[in-house]
Parts: C-alpha cells; structure tokens; sequence
C-alpha cells in the first residue's frame, strides 16, 4: 500500500494530499498548468521531500531511496542510439516491446529520425516494461493519436491488473475515463 500525507512543492507548498492507494488501482492526477501534478509525483517517488508529512510505501518513507518506485517522466534519450539499442539499455524484455508498442520497423532507426510520436512508443515500450509495485507516470499520452492513446490505457488498465498501483499525471479526458479514480489536484 502506498500511503501519501503530505505537503508538496519546490519552495512554496502547491498543495497537500492524504490518500491510500491500493495495488491494482488505477488512478488520474488532473488539474490545471501549475497544480503541482508532475511535483507530487516526484514527492511520491522520493525525488523531492515532502514540505511537511511523509510518503510511506508499506512502512518505509519513500524518501530513503526506497525501491519499488519507478517514475516515468520526460523521456531521456540519446539521439544517436537506435530504438534496439535503447530497448537493450533498458533491461526489459526487447522483443516483448517491440512486439507491444509495433516498433519492428524502427528498431533499427536512430531516434532523431523518428516523429514524436514514434519516440514516445519507444520510450513506452522501455518504460513500461519495468515492474514495480508502485508507477508513477507523467503525462504519458503526449504525442500519441487517438488510436495509440486507446492502447496505452489498456496496457496501464493490464499494468494495475497485474498487481501495481498505477497513477497518471493528465490533461487527457481520455486517460481519465480509462482510469478506476480521478485524484484532482488544484482545485
């Protein structure tokens, strides 16, 4: 169980939480530019410490470098590696993503050559392959088409099925319909 109570921002508060989530749930963070969507995200996963109150995975604050929190945010890539070579520096399975995110015909593709909504596939394929029990993922559905948006929150529905408490960061009323709760945040 993931048990959030706190106060979080950079130098001043945004906005405080107290909430419990559950493995297998699926849950959105909306609210407006500036709520703090992507900063709570980064408290939970132990980035930036709370403002006041804790963080608790189980019974341990996830501010001690706890495992068993993977947050997926701004994609990090190298422009010269390949779509394969990243799939390989991501200790995942790289046919099993290859497969999911229908990246056969880019895999040998440098990244700068790719649209962005090829690039963001790929850094899905990499990131979601990893297990936790808790992920974290900001605005995941940037740069994808409709019908690529209708895959991704099966494949986080899939995720949360499986075991982990997933939350979304979103302005995407089509992520938010997808997920089991709404957390709104600003308001």
């Amino acid at each position: 169980m993931l048990s959030v109570n706190c106060a979080y921002g950079h130098d001043a508060e945004l906005g405080s939480v107290s909430r419990e989530f559950h493995p297998g749930e699926l849950c959105a963070l909306t609210g407006p530019n500036g709520c703090g969507k992507s900063t709570l995200l980064s408290t939970i996963a132990g980035e930036l410490s709370p403002l006041r109150g804790e963080v608790l995975l189980g019974e341990t604050p996830t501010s001690s470098g706890t495992t068993g929190v993977a947050l997926i945010a701004e994609p990090v890539f190298l422009p010269d590696l390949t779509v394969g070579e990243h799939l390989s520096l991501a200790g995942i399975d790289r046919d099993e993503a290859v497969e999911e995110w229908a990246l056969h015909n880019l895999v040998a593709a440098p990244l700068w050559s790719l649209s962005s909504g090829q690039r963001q596939r790929a850094y899905l394929g990499a990131q979601l392959g990893v297990r936790a029990p808790v992920l974290l993922i900001d605005e995941p559905e940037r740069h994808l088409d409709e019908d690529w948006t209708d895959f991704l929150i099966a494949r986080l529905q899939d995720i949360a099925r499986e075991g982990a408490c997933v939350l979304v960061a979103t302005h995407s009323p089509r992520v938010v319909a997808g997920c089991g709760d709404v957390l709104r945040l600003g308001e």
